[in-house]
Parts: structure tokens; C-alpha cells; sequence
């Protein structure tokens, strides 16, 4: 351990169960998903300036966002989502609020026992601090900004925005250390491991390399079988010298599969890291209905230079264009039966059948890097002919209050680019007074015999305005869209009703555009800013974006209702918008989540392109908390350990960019 991580760890803090959680030896016993922890000697915390601390959990452990809690009194708080302790460390880098009395921590979203520590508080380094405000200036001027006017809420959340990422540089984003890790051959081994290594035209040095990291393995029920004959004579004579040793064998003849065993296939060149199978091995023990299970990956570049490739909780659509899974995965060695050409197909192949044949439950992720191995291109597979074969009726509801100009580019884009015929469109008038808007609708209500007009009075609330429209319509499916959209893609009904009509799928969502072509929304991330942003914004209309999200159709939490589909019966038979509770703000989140409790997945189908004219800047100005501070309060409670943790983004990245970053 190095210095400056024995600086970190230094003073532990004491910690007493406060609500949700109780004591378990040397450990604790959560009873909820959301149980707290309070630090009984706070006072360290309540010091001006940016403060450091680190925190440690078991190395086994799944990494989830702690909350910090900082208390103000006695019935206001601030929550904070710090950085998830990989491989069972992590730090977070922040400012406690003015007038802080007490701090909480809520280390897990899941019941159960666990391990937890985490230190006293130090001043944060000003090398750091340096480099991470540099970042970001607009941030640290807002916040600067708000915090002489006295805007406390809003200064806090930009320097959470300015302190809360930094660079996926090289081997930076793992610096402390675990509270316990696995000892070679103690502890409680569940499973016999079988790794298979294609050796086909490797080097002596790729096959020293992944043979000597099974080797140093933690756990030692395992085995290796060598495929596949190297190209040089060296090579050659390295195969027959590992395949004397007691654990390697050579040739799938060798293989004979047993109950309770896991499958590996890695590549010659390919290594392990020291406690793979062991964390394999603690998640498969834990997860007994799970079949196959990934994990992240330590990517080496030409010169040496090692980053890491987080991956996001099981995505089966965005696998099927992008095979991001790679081969980095373990699988129940029974789903190799009728597998007749399991032994010389590529890994990533094998492992992405085998996938695509598993239930959601089946397929789980461990958001930790267990692999290394060389950069290789991303790969990428065009879906094509994903447009739905039979012709349900769609209603179409848009919401509007005056704007003209919007409404009339939204509608003849609508009418003219559309190419699917079963649909009708539903305007909902909010009060609309401007005399130019008035005549727009009477000319629109002429000129397309689809278009029908409902007038709903009172203030704005765009649930209540929603749930009207789809009341008053007859559509099989329901979409919601914003007046001030433009449409690109013709076939945007077929495209979004592809997904929709599946009967797994709830809410389907499009990729929206600046008017300036730049990324606005590709799926919403849950947690983002502290509640929920657009992850992917602001990169250039053709750019990959993480995973080639931005290009193709992903799992997301939910979609923006800037555009959204859903069946009207899956909309019904959640409860539709909440118009009591959510009336402006979050309310297409909320109905994406409660969607997703039934067991229906959200979709942003990237294919499908919208312009959104919204302004490009928004959400970059100083921003007043108090205007939806009612909904985000009601949100963050409902919602708060789903938001910690979004399950298809990953752990280890920041809350606080838009792009790849480290919190």
C-alpha cells in the first residue's frame, strides 16, 4: 500500500447503526435496501473547504454508490452519491454544507450482511483539486456565483457537478484498499472452475502470460484445458510445458463436465487478475439462478498503457449490435450441451449465444475488472429490417400551449415525413391565447383530417395534460410528444413500434437532436447531477458515444416523454403520468421506473433521430433548485436506491459527466 493510500485509511471513523441496520459481529446486517449508518464524532466533516475521504467494503463485495447524509438541523438534509468503492475502495471529494450537525452514511441498496468503514475526513489534495476544477470553470463560476447570493442549494449542486468527475486516465481508478480480500486456498469454494485457452496461432509469450495468471489464481478448483495448436516451434514446446503441470490439460477431449462447474474461454494473451474466479465464485453462490455472468475488463494499449472498460447490467439489445460483453464472462458448463462446435468457435461468439438463449434473470454482470486483455476494435452489427410487421393503431398526443411557430414545424414534419399510416394526432391546448397560434390550429384541423384538438384549462402540468390526451384517444399504443419536435427519420413509428409491441418492452424512446446537431438525449441515467440527466449529451450527431449507445438501441432506465411510445394497456396498468405528485417535472422518469417494476424494459432506440428544439443551453445556466424542489423531493424518496445505482450504467463512472469519466 502506498503512502498516500495509508494516509487515506488513516482514523477510521466510528460508525453506529441508525436506522434500517443493525450490528453483526464484525459487521452489519442491513434490513433494508436503504439502511443508515451514522459517524459519531461528525464534527471533522463540518469544517469549510473541500474535504477527502475513503471508505472500504469487502472485496467480494457487489460495488454500490454510497450516500453520504449531511444533516442541517433536524429535518433538512443534502444526500450526496458518492463514487462505488471498486474492487472494495473507493473515495469521494467534496464539500459539507454550511451549518452541517450531523452526517449519515447508507453503504448498500441491498438487505443483508455486509462490511463497511470509512475514514475521518481530510483536507482534499490541492493537486486534485486543481485538476478536477480546470475541468470544469463554467461549474466553479455558478457555483461561486450562487454561493455569494446566498443560493446555497444551487452552489452546492455545481460544485458537485465540477468536483464529481475526472479523467479515464491510466491505472488511476484504483488507488485505495479493500477491507479484506481473498487469501489462496481459504475460504469456502463453491464452484470447479474449467478455463479454456485457444492457443491457435499464439506466441510463447501469450501462452506464458495467460497460463501464469490462472495459475496465481485465489481459488483452486480449477482446471485449464489448451486448445488449438500454436504457430512456432516455441510456442509449441510452451503448450507441451504448461500441459504437464497437474492443472493444465490439452484438447476438449480432456473436458468432462461435472454439476456445479463454470466455464471459461479466454484467448492466448488474455490474463486473469489474481482474484477472478474467486469473485466468480461468490457471485454465482449468490445468484444461484443466474447461468452466465460478464465482467468489466482492463484494456492494454501498444505502449503499455492499461485503461479500464466498464460495462453496463445485462443489456440483451445493446449486445446484439455491439457484442459488448466480449468474452470476459463465466457460464454454468451445462449450456454447452448442443453446442457442437463449442471448442474452436470464437469466444465472443460462443459466449453471445449462449446469452441470447438465457431469460433476463439468467444473465448477470459484475461491475468489476477481472480481465486484462489487448485493445481490439469495438465491434458493431447493423440490425436491419427492425420495423414491425403488423399495422396496430398509434395515437400520437401532444401537449401545447401557444408557440406557433414550434407547433407548425412539429406538425408538418409529422404529417409530411411520416410513412406509417395507422396513426391519428391528438393536440391537447393548454389555454392557448395568441391569436397566430388559434389560427394555426384551425388551419392544421382543415388541412389533416388525423389531427383532432382537445382544450384542457388550468395551470401547466404536463401529467395531468398526457393523461387527458391518451383519455380522449383510441390508439393500441400511445405516443407523447413535445410541440417543439422536428421529425428526421421517416419510418420513426415502425421503428419505435418494433420494440414496443414486445411484450417484455414497456416505454420506447428516440435519439433527440440540438438544433445544432448535437446529442440531447439518448436515454436518461438515473442519478445524473444527483436525480437524473441525460447521459450522452453533447457529442456530435454521428459520434459512438459509450458503446456505440448513441448510434444504436439500448436498454436505458427511461426516456425522456419528449417522445415516448407505450402500449396503452402497460400505461393503464401502471397508473399512468402522476399528475398528483409529478406534475411538470420527472414524470416520464417516474413512469419509466414504475414500468419497469412490472417487469417491462425501456428502450431508446438511437435509429430513430428527432430534432428537439429546446434550447441547447439549457441546464447549463445557474438553474434555481426551489422552482420543481417539491417533485425532486418526492422523486428522490420514491426512487433513491434505484437512483444510487442505475442499473444500466455502471458503478465505477461519474454521475456528474455526460461523457465516460471517473467520479
Amino acid at each position: 500500500m502506498s503512502s498516500k493510500t495509508s494516509r487515506l485509511l488513516k482514523g477510521p471513523a466510528s460508525l453506529e447503526p441508525r436506522k434500517n441496520v443493525v450490528r453483526d459481529g464484525d459487521s452489519y446486517s442491513a434490513l433494508t435496501e436503504e439502511p443508515w449508518l451514522a459517524i459519531v464524532s461528525p464534527t471533522a466533516f463540518v469544517q469549510t473547504g473541500f474535504l477527502e475521504v475513503a471508505y472500504s467494503t469487502e472485496f467480494y463485495a457487489p460495488p454500490v454508490r454510497p450516500i453520504l447524509r449531511f444533516w442541517i438541523g433536524t429535518d433538512r438534509f443534502q444526500d450526496h452519491i458518492a463514487p462505488a468503492p471498486i474492487n472494495g475502495a473507493g473515495r469521494w471529494i467534496g464539500r459539507a454544507p454550511r451549518g452541517c450537525t450531523d452526517v449519515w452514511v447508507s453503504p448498500t441498496n441491498r438487505p443483508g450482511k455486509f462490511r463497511f468503514s470509512i475514514s475521518m475526513p481530510r483536507r482534499a489534495p490541492y493537486r486534485e483539486l486543481f485538476r478536477r476544477l480546470c475541468l470544469a470553470p463554467k461549474r466553479v463560476f455558478f457555483a461561486l456565483a450562487a454561493g455569494w447570493v446566498g443560493l446555497e442549494e444551487e452552489a452546492a449542486l455545481n460544485w458537485r457537478w465540477a468536483l464529481g468527475n475526472s479523467p479515464l486516465r491510466p491505472l488511476e481508478w484504483s488507488k485505495e484498499a479493500p477491507l479484506a480480500v481473498p487469501v489462496k486456498g481459504a475460504g469456502q469454494e463453491n464452484n470447479r472452475f474449467t478455463i479454456l485457452v485457444d492457443v491457435t496461432g499464439a506466441s510463447a509469450v501469450q501462452i506464458d502470460d495467460t497460463c501464469a495468471s490462472i495459475e496465481r489464481q485465489s481459488l483452486t478448483s480449477r482446471r485449464a484445458l489448451l486448445l488449438g495448436e500454436p504457430s512456432d516451434a516455441l510456442a509449441i514446446e510452451r503448450k507441451a510445458a504448461w500441459e504437464k503441470h497437474s492443472d493444465f490439460r490439452g484438447g476438449s477431449a480432456s473436458l468432462n463436465r461435472t454439476d456445479g462447474e463454470l466455464m471459461i474461454r479466454l484467448t492466448a494473451g488474455d490474463t486473469l487478475v489474481e482474484h477472478a474466479l474467486s469473485c466468480f465464485d461468490a457471485h454465482f453462490a449468490g445468484r444461484p439462478e443466474q447461468k452466465l455472468a460478464y465482467a468489466d475488463e482492463i484494456h492494454s494499449g501498444p505502449q503499455g498503457e492499461r485503461f479500464p472498460s466498464f460495462k453496463p447490467g445485462w443489456s440483451p439489445t445493446l449486445q446484439q449490435s455491439t457484442r459488448y460483453i466480449g468474452r470476459a464472462a463465466a457460464f454454468r458448463a451445462y449450456l454447452l450441451d448442443g453446442e457442437a462446435d463449442w471448442a474452436c468457435a470464437p469466444a465472443e461468439d460462443l459466449v453471445d449465444r449462449l446469452a441470447s438463449r438465457l431469460a433476463l434473470n439468467e444473465v448477470g454482470a459484475l461491475p468489476l475488472p477481472l480481465f486484462n486483455a489487448p485493445v481490439s476494435p469495438s465491434p458493431f452489427f447493423p440490425q436491419q429490417g427492425r420495423v414491425v410487421a403488423s399495422r396496430p393503431t398509434v395515437s400520437i398526443v401532444i401537449p401545447t400551449r401557444d408557440r406557433a411557430d414550434l407547433l407548425r414545424r412539429c406538425l408538418v414534419s409529422l404529417f409530411e415525413k411520416t410513412t406509417y399510416g395507422s396513426f391519428d394526432v391528438l393536440l391537447v391546448d393548454n389555454e392557448s391565447v395568441e391569436p397566430r397560434t388559434l389560427a394555426l390550429m384551425k388551419e392544421m384541423r382543415a388541412s389533416y383530417e388525423r389531427l383532432q384538438i382537445i382544450r384542457i384549462p388550468g395551470d401547466f402540468n404536463f401529467s395531468a395534460l398526457s393523461n387527458a390526451g391518451a383519455a380522449a384517444c383510441s390508439g393500441e399504443y400511445l405516443l407523447f410528444l413535445n410541440n417543439d419536435t422536428r421529425i428526421i427519420t421517416p419510418d420513426w413509428i415502425e421503428r419505435l413500434l418494433f420494440f414496443a409491441t414486445q411484450s417484455e418492452i414497456g416505454a420506447v424512446g428516440a435519439k433527440l437532436l440540438y438544433p445544432n446537431r448535437k446529442v440531447q438525449h439518448v436515454g436518461v441515467l438515473l442519478g445524473m447531477g444527483g436525480v437524473a440527466g441525460h447521459f450522452g449529451a453533447g457529442l456530435d450527431e454521428t459520434e459512438p458515444g459509450w458503446l456505440r449507445r448513441n448510434l444504436v438501441a439500448h436498454e436505458v432506465s427511461a426516456v425522456t416523454g419528449a417522445c415516448l411510445m407505450v402500449s396503452r394497456t402497460k400505461f393503464d396498468a401502471v397508473g399512468r403520468f402522476d399528475e398528483t405528485n409529478l406534475p411538470v417535472d420527472l414524470n416520464d422518469v417516474d413512469l419509466c421506473l414504475r414500468l419497469g417494476e412490472r417487469g417491462w424494459r425501456t428502450i431508446c432506440n438511437s435509429e430513430v433521430v428527432l430534432v428537439h428544439h429546446q434550447s441547447a443551453s439549457r441546464g447549463g445556466g445557474l438553474r434555481l433548485q426551489q422552482v420543481y424542489e417539491r417533485e425532486r423531493r418526492f422523486f428522490v424518496e420514491r426512487w433513491r436506491a434505484t437512483i444510487r445505482d442505475d442499473p444500466y450504467f455502471h458503478p465505477g463512472l461519474s454521475l456528474y459527466s455526460p461523457t465516460v469519466m471517473l467520479p
